[in-house]
């Protein structure tokens, strides 16, 4: 049995705890034209606007997992040196963004509030935001659920960890999102097969499994609820033949069911012009008009050979 979460209506709100610290980031507007398109299969991506994030704290960075509020003025991403980071986000008169601001990183608390852990076990991979204003994040080295109040709560264990004992090591979850208003999917870039990547689906009061699949090149880094009926998965691919590169695919919901393969959709696969990093968080959001906004989040695995990219485009699918 799985001993997961209540579910009642909220919205995400920034609010600073005791132990929040302020934080400069800085952001260099990208060199690319606002309204350029990558055309895929099923639709297209307008660009909308994208930063070069960075910071003099050496804190900063790492960063897996986005949750973006429904105006898209604030942030919270995690890392994987165990931080939570808030920020606030600027837009232009059009709706492109073009800012951040009064950038916060609080320590992530274990289950017993020490916050001296290691960022070896504090590896946080993915975040969720639920329906009553909990975040769920998933941890690897040791593979893990927690549930948070917010970003100055304590940890509460998902009971879950048994179910994922047979991950490898550094390849645990690393897609996190609602399936819907009571479950929760979670995929990671690990499996039983070499054609196959473990998934589950957490209830109330039970976890289901399904599988999915691994070209032996792309792996699912993050996924979020897009509407009622699909689920937006994002992928990245590295290897030293082929580099670095990303795509996003559509699973439609009802096929995400116990003891399924999952057949994915390709939408579009991320290249040039966009500029391509290890991107390890996605988040949507509708704005005023109805149009579904994209933000992508790049990891720069505290590498100077490495980026941390914010991007934001606007999703129109081919009728």
């Amino acid at each position: 049995m799985v001993v997961f979460f209540l579910i009642v209506l909220g919205s995400l709100s920034f609010v600073s705890g005791t132990s929040a610290e302020p934080i400069d980031v800085f952001a260099n507007s990208l060199s690319l034209d606002r309204g350029t398109q990558l055309h895929g299969s099923n639709g297209t991506l307008i660009y909308r606007g994208g930063l070069v994030l960075t910071s003099p704290d050496t804190r900063f960075g790492g960063l897996s997992g986005l949750v973006i509020s429904s105006d898209g003025a604030e942030l919270v991403s995690v890392s994987d040196r165990g931080w939570w980071l808030q920020a606030r986000l600027g837009y232009d008169l059009y709706g492109n963004l073009d800012s951040i601001n009064v950038g916060e990183l609080t320590p992530m608390l274990p289950l017993d509030a020490q916050s001296d852990e290691g960022s070896v076990w504090l590896d946080a991979e993915a975040l969720v935001h639920l329906p009553n204003g909990d975040f769920v994040v998933a941890f690897e080295r040791p593979h893990r659920l927690w549930q948070y109040s917010g970003t100055n709560g304590i940890a509460r264990s998902l009971r879950v960890a048994s179910i994922l004992t047979g991950l490898s090591h550094n390849r645990g979850i690393e897609a996190l999102a609602m399936l819907d208003d009571e479950r929760l999917i979670a995929i990671a870039e690990s499996g039983p097969s070499a054609s196959a990547m473990s998934g589950w689906i957490f209830g109330a009061t039970q976890s289901e499994s399904f599988s999915y699949p691994y070209d032996g090149y792309f792996r699912p880094s993050d996924a979020v609820r897009m509407d009622d009926c699909r689920v937006l998965v994002l992928e990245r691919g590295y290897n030293e033949r082929r580099g670095v590169a990303g795509r996003l695919m559509l699973l439609d919901s009802v096929t995400i069911t116990a003891g399924a393969r999952l057949r994915p959709r390709k939408f579009v696969e991320l290249g040039a012009p966009i500029p391509l990093d290890n991107f390890e968080a996605l988040a949507v959001r509708r704005d005023p008009r109805g149009a579904l906004l994209v933000y992508l989040l790049s990891d720069d695995n505290y590498s100077p050979r490495q980026r941390t990219l914010l991007l934001m485009f606007e999703f129109v699918e081919m009728e």
